[in-house]
């Protein structure tokens, strides 16, 4: 009997070591699963800290052509908090106050007030504020190494650098496109095609001209036509990259990349060469502007009218509307729509600063619009757009890729043939003799030949045009003799000034603009003055027989 009941005690105690051993392997589960996660919890923390430090210290220098150094890190120290490790926290907000006065009360009370496990207190301390806050002796207070953006050039390459956030990320320009070399592994320094001197000087006087003129806004880029280069880029309003706050300010929005303009007579080299690389007119073909054109229930006339027959050459040098519409009509809206394209007038341009818009364009292209365009109005198009499909004008017929990132072999130049190089010597020709006889006589340089087009265009306010608003724009060359350098700049809403004679015309403002910037830059990109006396004859500016 006795051995019966011990065979039943051992058999329980069997079981009950048997299911105190499935509880101890299953507890055992649950906190190694725990483990598991905290582990990944934390790994991931550190691998997101690691991968911002990394992001921090890789950032590249970053210097203009000529190895002028830009924009580079410097190291700070930042102070964060961890709330939910605080007690007394009225105390600890009195003792921060008193020990640096520069914080404000309510910030450090939204900040201090809840049970956060990280909030930043200030991002770059001086050494005497990180000293006064350790010595509080407070817990939960840290001190991180951080590195910070410091730009050596200020406001004068804003529209080209761009600029970081507070923690480092790239949001403009160059800066932006440095994340996305960071992204690949690609962390050596940066040279800009940008030159930093040509960048001033071309500010400078873009200031002095929104002063003169009393203008609201200015922009200005200068590209090497060969491979496409950015010189140098303005865009005023400004700001100093090292605030980040006014780069977001609207009227500081870069206008050389990111802003659209109808840019009016500017645009009819485009319309003359789409003309000419036809092979079906000629600088000698005529055309009738004696009568303004009306279409679509507007009056299409010439600000200058020479009421007569005139040649294409004339259309050119004398900017009429009447002629650069009928050249227009005579190919139609389609082939006129289909040769600004070629030129990468309607498409975003393709550079290292990403997500630029495309040009304003109808919506549904019409007869009426073909007619506008043709003549600058209907269209509008950045001034990097513009200077970029200048370029064919002048260096016989190729269309380059810009670069922000200096060019270092020449043979690398990505470029398409989009016009005839006949093409181009004709309107080169044509923009020599502007600028020699025509509308923009106040761009010509001093033994520099020169050659460009003015542009006047009315602004549209409440949906019309309004005649006492404007904007002027210039697109020229240098030297022509051996075309190396394009202009494009604006001037928005310049006033009449004495000197002008009341009159606010791009020949009037925009066009002496270009020649104080050529005169200050030429010494700096080594341009000299030439040893002949004129690069055309007015005999080869094709005048109408009647």
């Amino acid at each position: 009997m006795f051995q019966a009941q011990d065979n039943k005690e051992i058999k329980r105690l069997h079981l009950r070591i048997k299911f105190l051993s499935f509880c101890f392997f299953l507890g055992f589960l649950v906190l190694s699963a725990k483990i598991l996660y905290l582990a990944n919890l934390s790994l991931g923390s550190v691998i997101s800290i690691t991968e911002s430090d990394i992001h921090n210290m890789k950032r590249p220098n970053i210097y203009d052509r000529n190895g002028h150094l830009v924009a580079s890190n410097i190291a700070i120290s930042s102070v964060a908090i961890r709330p939910n490790l605080l007690r007394n926290k009225e105390d600890i907000v009195d003792r921060l106050l008193s020990a640096v006065p520069s914080f404000q009360r309510e910030d450090l009370e939204y900040k201090i007030f809840n049970d956060k496990k990280f909030v930043w207190l200030k991002r770059g301390i001086t050494p005497s504020e990180q000293d006064r806050i350790h010595n509080l002796g407070i817990p939960g207070i840290q001190f991180i190494d951080e590195t910070k953006r410091f730009y050596s050039s200020a406001n004068t390459l804003s529209s080209v650098i761009g600029y970081v956030n507070i923690d480092n990320i790239g949001q403009a320009g160059v800066e932006k496109f440095i994340d996305q070399q960071l992204e690949t592994g690609n962390s050596g320094d940066v040279y800009l095609s940008a030159d930093l001197e040509v960048s001033h000087a071309m500010r400078d006087e873009l200031l002095k001209s929104m002063n003169e003129y009393s203008s609201i806004a200015a922009a200005g880029v200068l590209m090497d036509i060969n491979n496409g280069e950015i010189i140098a880029a303005v865009s005023l309003p400004d700001f100093d990259p090292q605030y980040q706050a006014d780069a977001l300010l609207p009227e500081n929005i870069n206008k050389v990349t990111n802003s659209l303009y109808e840019i009016g007579s500017t645009f009819k080299p485009f319309t003359i060469a789409m003309a000419l690389d036809s092979g079906l007119v000629h600088l000698d073909t005529e055309y009738d502007a004696r009568q303004p054109i009306i279409a679509g229930g507007h009056k299409i006339s010439d600000f200058r009218p020479q009421a007569r027959i005139l040649t294409v050459s004339e259309i050119f040098t004398h900017s009429s509307n009447i002629g650069a519409a009928k050249i227009a009509l005579d190919f139609g809206t389609d082939y006129h729509k289909s040769f600004l394209k070629k030129l990468g007038l309607l498409d975003p341009v393709s550079t290292q600063i990403q997500n630029l818009p495309s040009s304003s364009i109808p919506v549904d292209w019409k007869e009426i619009n073909t007619i506008t365009i043709s003549y600058g109005h209907g269209i509008a198009v950045s001034p990097l757009h513009a200077a970029v499909a200048g370029a064919p004008l002048f260096n016989g017929g190729r269309l380059v890729q810009p670069s922000f990132i200096k060019v270092e072999n020449d043979s690398n130049t990505i470029y398409k043939q989009v016009l005839e190089p006949s093409t181009s010597e004709k309107i080169k020709k044509l923009m020599y003799m502007n600028v020699v006889d025509g509308s923009a006589t106040r761009a010509s340089v001093d033994g520099i030949f020169v050659g460009g087009k003015t542009g006047t265009a009315n602004k549209l306010v409440g949906g019309s045009y309004d005649k006492d608003t404007r904007r002027t724009t210039f697109m020229g060359a240098f030297p022509l003799d051996k075309p190396k350098y394009i202009m494009f700049l604006l001037l928005d809403e310049p006033k009449p000034t004495e000197n002008s004679h009341g009159l606010a015309t791009a020949g009037w403002n925009v066009a002496p603009t270009f020649s104080n910037i050529v005169r200050r830059i030429a010494p700096m990109l080594d341009i000299k003055p030439s040893s002949i006396e004129r690069l055309y004859d007015y005999d080869q500016i094709v005048v109408a027989s009647n």
